[in-house]
């Protein structure tokens, strides 16, 4: 009869620092992007009062 063999491993992984790096890219890149909404709000306004 052929052997089976199992193969079982734990592993631990402390993701807090990613989960906290990620958080802050993404309030950075909601700041970035409201300020990409004023720019063309802006460049709107110049270009409606040419």
């Amino acid at each position: 009869m052929a052997a089976i063999n199992e193969i079982s491993a734990r592993i631990n992984v402390d993701v807090s620092e990613a989960l906290t790096g990620l958080k802050a890219i993404q309030r950075e890149a909601k700041k970035a992007t409201q300020a990409l909404r004023e720019l063309e709000q802006a460049q709107k306004a110049v270009a409606a009062n040419e």
